[in-house]
């Protein structure tokens, strides 16, 4: 029963992440969408503080230590486990951070006066602060934002070399939308959760809906400060065609990630739709759902608690009764 315990937990979060994802088509804004896919990636927490609890609940209770040791010893390794995996997601995810501050200051060299100007006038249109560009040396497509602390740009010379200045102020608009939008943390956070509760599918389903929307949110970024969403397009078959001819690197995730990626966002592009970026009334949306979702297992957690502690005679009544 111990162990059934445990497993419910899980299944009841998974269960709740799957109502809010089925939800989010009814959504049409960016940011409520991102809203809720991090708060499936987040809502484990719940389910690992409820393992860890019950695990120190146990401890010692009559209940717990005349269960079979096949109960015993999964209800004692299933949470722990869980834990460890959880730890091991925040370690890697700070190792990342680690890498990426001790690299991103070697990467490149300072752009020109020209380049660094363009970017200012553009970060200043989408409300960020002054980036750094860099530049390095390389006939493959690059163009990558990060930074946490310090926002940078990391272009490649080829982009600035085969790009023409609409085209490169596309890519340069879609690069800090993603300043913008602080997608450097949320990304990493999101992965971080990913990692920690890599077990579950619909961890690995929202960060995947997360990272393939932030680069559609950066799309309709550029297109609103640019108004030329050919020219985006134009690069971005620019860097589909020369993708072509070799392996891409991969820091360029967000302008060569797939050929189906590119192909989707270029003919998205083309059919020119209006800009998914600030719809009000989805954000009382999102946050009704979210509150809902959070209530729902909440009240599913207790309910499946209360239920099967109570047949294991560790319920609330054995409770009140150590207190006498």
């Amino acid at each position: 029963m111990h162990v059934l315990l445990v497993l419910s937990s899980p299944l009841l979060v998974l269960l709740v992440g799957c109502g809010v994802l089925a939800l989010l088509r009814r959504l049409d804004d960016w940011a409520a969408r991102r809203a809720l896919q991090l708060l499936v990636l987040a809502v484990p927490l719940v389910s690992l503080g409820i393992g860890l609890g019950g695990l120190h609940h146990f401890a010692g209770q009559a209940c717990f230590l005349g269960t079979p040791p096949w109960d015993y010893t999964l209800g004692l390794a299933l949470p722990l486990g869980m834990g460890l995996v959880a730890l091991a997601g925040l370690g890697l995810g700070l190792v990342r951070l680690a890498l990426l501050a001790r690299l991103s200051g070697r990467a490149g060299l300072p752009a020109g006066a020209a380049l660094q100007a363009a970017v200012e006038r553009l970060a200043w249109r989408l409300g960020v602060p002054r980036p750094c560009v860099r530049l390095c040396a390389s006939e493959r497509p690059l163009a990558l934002a990060y930074g946490i602390a310090r926002p940078t740009l990391l272009l490649s010379t080829w982009l600035v070399t085969h790009l023409d200045r609409q085209e490169l102020e596309a890519v340069l608009a879609h690069e800090l939308a993603h300043l913008a939008r602080r997608d450097p943390f949320i990304t990493w956070l999101a992965t971080v959760l990913r990692d920690a509760f890599c077990y579950l599918p619909t961890s690995w389903l929202a960060h995947r809906q997360l990272q393939r929307e932030r680069e559609l949110a950066c799309d309709d970024l550029a297109v609103g400060v640019t108004r030329r969403p050919l020219a985006l397009a134009s690069a971005l078959a620019k860097v589909w065609q020369r993708a072509a001819a070799g392996p891409v690197l991969t820091a360029a995730a967000s302008l060569a990630a797939t050929s189906a990626a590119i192909e989707a966002r270029i003919q998205r592009l083309l059919a020119a739709p209006p800009p998914m970026t600030h719809h009000t009334c989805s954000r009382p949306a999102a946050l009704g759902i979210a509150a809902v979702a959070l209530a729902g297992l909440v009240a599913m957690e207790a309910g499946n608690i209360a239920v099967l502690t109570a047949f294991m005679g560790c319920g609330p009544a054995s409770w009140l009764s150590g207190l006498r």
